[in-house]
């Protein structure tokens, strides 16, 4: 007859774990069960594994994100502008009557 090492519970020797305290018994361990709090612990390395390579592969993106921005706004700029259909006087982009005739531009 087996009894369980921590509780001292009477078990069938085929039990992989005590069915009163839940401890591991010889045979579990022979067996190579694994304790369910170790499945979980495998768990969590995996997520935190994940997370860390979710984090890296984000802040990669970033960085590109923010050197694109910073050559953007360290290009040269063009002055864009738009022609009056009236007198062909270059007006900025955005203005509503040209500053030479004082027509509508569009």
């Amino acid at each position: 007859m087996v009894y369980c090492a921590k509780c001292g519970q009477k078990l069938d020797e085929a039990f992989n774990f005590c069915p009163k305290c839940g401890t591991r018994t010889e045979t579990g361990r022979s067996a190579g069960v694994a304790e369910p709090w170790e499945a979980m612990r495998k768990a969590f390395q995996t997520a935190g594994e994940e997370m860390r390579e979710a984090f890296r592969k984000a802040g990669e993106e970033m960085r590109k994100a923010f050197m694109e921005a910073r050559r953007e706004t360290q290009a040269p700029r063009t002055s864009k502008t738009v022609s009056c259909p009236k007198c062909g006087a270059s007006n900025p982009i955005g203005a509503r009557f040209c500053g030479e005739c004082g027509k509508p531009l569009s």
